[in-house]
This record gives structure tokens, sequence and C-alpha cells, in this order.
């Protein structure tokens, strides 16, 4: 990094499968802003494993979801006191909640194993003093996942209720989701805690279409070049923390025309301030590049705000207390 101010850039390419298109990101900030980037990228079939499941005869004709490191496998139906799932291969906490196969929403009992130690397929037996009750549910219009060691639980899938207190671990966090859906705007918010159910902040449901935020798109030596006007956070003790879109392009088959996701495209108003608050398309030289570069005609149809008290780097790594709202305008 030489550049005095801090400001750097990361491109990404993930190109596993010739049938579809690659996934790109590029990550643009200054180091004041963010240290550490979070990239989602498509798993290699290597990277995961079979693993079988046997509980109780008693849950014999139930279902049973898993759920490991980021990977969950839903709602499988047990035969003969079995079933098979997928999962990364890995080291974390493995959880697994039975419910009721005639309703899915009805969780019956919990395992939970620490340190599971996962590098190869194998099975994993589930005795009866391993399961314990599921806790009270936690009610209202926010949705609670569990965050233990590594491994994500979602809300949706667990019911919102509270992770067993016999068996949950000082480590082990909540990650509180509130959702809003309008015409025009898509709202989430978003909170780690290990106290819930938790109160959404203030602000959160008020905010409004940023459509004004990107002010002009043109086009600069066969790349994007988009004008901003910074974004005003309107929550009491928020700030703007990055800026989120993603480039299309125009896909014609026969008189149809649709548009394609090509890039996702992050950057902060520091690096923005930078550069006089005009994003430029990076001009990448390098051969390999050349099929990565976006069209001259490419569409952006929305943009993503987020806006935080916390910084990049402490939501980047969940930390317990931090939290954040992001929301969508629809810019065509």
């Amino acid at each position: 990094m030489d550049d005095p101010n801090g400001v750097y850039s990361v491109a990404a390419v993930d190109d596993p499968d010739p049938d579809y298109e690659p996934q790109i990101q590029l990550f643009h900030s200054t180091l004041a802003e963010a240290r550490t980037i979070t990239l989602e990228l498509w798993p290699d079939d290597t990277d995961f494993a079979t693993l079988t499941v046997n509980v109780p005869a008693a849950y014999a004709t139930e279902n049973v979801s898993v759920f490991f490191l980021k990977h969950h496998a839903p709602n499988s139906w047990l035969e003969d006191s079995s079933t098979t799932v997928n999962i990364p291969k890995g080291k974390g906490t493995l959880v697994a909640i039975i419910s009721d196969r005639e309703d899915s929403n009805s969780p019956l009992k919990v395992y939970i194993k620490r340190d599971f130690n996962f590098q190869a397929s194998g099975s994993l037996t589930i005795s009866s003093s391993d399961l314990k009750d599921p806790a009270e549910e936690i009610t209202g219009e926010i949705t609670y996942s569990w965050l233990l060691d590594k491994t994500l639980v979602p809300g949706h899938l667990s019911w919102d209720m509270k992770i067993p207190e016999d068996m949950m671990n000082s480590s082990d966090k909540y990650m509180a989701e509130y959702l809003n859906w309008e015409d025009d705007i898509f709202i989430s918010w978003w909170k780690v805690t290990r106290d819930v159910p938790v109160t959404i902040k203030a602000g959160v449901k008020e905010l409004e279409p940023a459509t004004t935020t990107i002010t002009a798109t043109a086009v600069e030596n066969n790349l994007p070049k988009i004008k901003f006007s910074p974004y005003v956070s309107t929550i009491s003790d928020y700030s703007t923390r990055y800026y989120n879109f993603d480039i299309f392009k125009k896909v014609t088959i026969g008189d149809y025309t649709y548009q394609s996701e090509t890039h996702e495209i992050t950057l902060t108003p520091g690096y923005l301030a930078a550069a006089s608050n005009v994003y430029m398309f990076p001009d990448i030289d390098l051969p390999s590049w050349e099929e990565y570069k976006p069209t001259a005609d490419y569409v952006i149809q929305s943009l993503g705000i987020c806006l935080s008290p916390n910084t990049i780097d402490e939501m980047n790594s969940l930390k317990l207390g931090s939290e954040w709202a992001s929301f969508y305008s629809y810019l065509d």
C-alpha cells in the first residue's frame, strides 16, 4: 500500500462454472475505513462431504435440519432414524433441530455439538441424552438467527426460538434482523446481541429512497463513470459506511431483452471523497481481465447504502453490540 491517503481497491473474480456468469466483485475503500473485506464466493464441491445423521428411534419419522458453518440442510426427512446431508468440511459448532414432519414449524428437540471436526464423509449418532427441549419463542417483528462459533442458524429455520440456556456458551450470540419491503425501497436492520428481544433503532423504518445519490452515469474510455452526491444519514449516531450497486449488461435473445448482473461494486465515502465523488471503473490492463470488463451500455438498477455507528471491520467481524441499517433504492 503506497497511497499516502491509504486509498485502495480490490477486484475478485470467481469463475468456477462456464455455464454461469462469473461472480465479479470490486471493493474500494481507505485503510481508515476498512481493513477487512467479506467476499461471498461459490464453494467448490471438494469443500463438501456427506454426513449421515442418526437420531433416536423415537424420532425416526420426523424431520431434521442440520446447520454447520454458513451452510444449512433444512427439513431432511428421516428414514429409519437416519438421513444423509451434504455439508462443508471444517471445524466448528454443529446444530441439529428435529421437527414434526407434519408441521415443520414445530421444533421437537435441539442438538448442539461443539468443536465438531468434519474433514471427510462420515456419520454422527445423536443419543437421547444429547437432545434438549426447545427454548421459548421470541415474538415480534424481528427475526433472530443464532451465531454459534462460526455456525449460522437462520431465524426462519430456528423458528425464532432462543438458544436453550443450558446449551449456550459465553461466545454465542444472536443476529437480530428486521426487514421491510416497499414498492420503491427495501430496508434491513441488523444487530449482534446476546440479550433478546431488541428494539429497532429509531429512524430505520422512516428511511426514504435515496435516488438522487447517483446523479449521473456516463462512459469514459469504454468504462463506467458514475457521479455521486454523498448521502447524509438521517439516523442519529449512524454514519454512511459504504455504497453498493450492481452493474448489469443487456442480453438479447430473439425479440426478448433482459438485464444480467455482471459486477458487484462496493465503495466507501472516503474513497469517493478522494475521487471527487466520481467513481471510475478501474482500467485493469491484465490480459486475463479483458473478458471481465463491463459493457459500455451498462445499466444500474438500484443503489444500496449502509448506515452504522460501527466500522466496516466491526460489522464484518459481527462484533457483539454492532448494528447497521442497509437500504436499497430502485433507480429506474
